[in-house]
């Protein structure tokens, strides 16, 4: 099975790590690919990029970031297109997330 999964916060990236480490008892052979930080990759992710780059607080920080926001939303948007996963889970990060999905 392929498990697509997104966390851009640190506490998403606990749950997420918790999650994959969960899911692994039932589907040893999962693969799991997506977004995420050193839990979620511990556990087993294989991260598209750094979840940091979506760690961002307020107008200040994101509009300096916002032409690399928009990338990293098409890069996994696409990424979910070319990998076909059978699940996406979407921790947290509602303005990243929602618009992957």
């Amino acid at each position: 099975m392929k498990v697509f999964i997104i966390a851009g916060e640190p506490s998403g990236d606990e749950l997420g790590g918790l999650l994959i480490k969960s899911l692994r008892k039932f589907l040893p052979d999962a693969s799991f690919d997506g977004v995420g930080g050193v839990m979620m990759s511990e556990n087993g992710l294989v991260s598209r990029f750094d979840m940091s780059e979506l760690t961002l607080m307020g107008i200040a920080e994101i509009l300096p970031k916002y032409l690399q926001l928009k990338r990293r939303i098409l890069e996994t948007a696409k990424a979910i297109i070319n990998t076909k996963p059978d699940i996406l889970i979407t921790v947290d990060s509602p303005d990243f997330s929602l618009r992957v999905a």
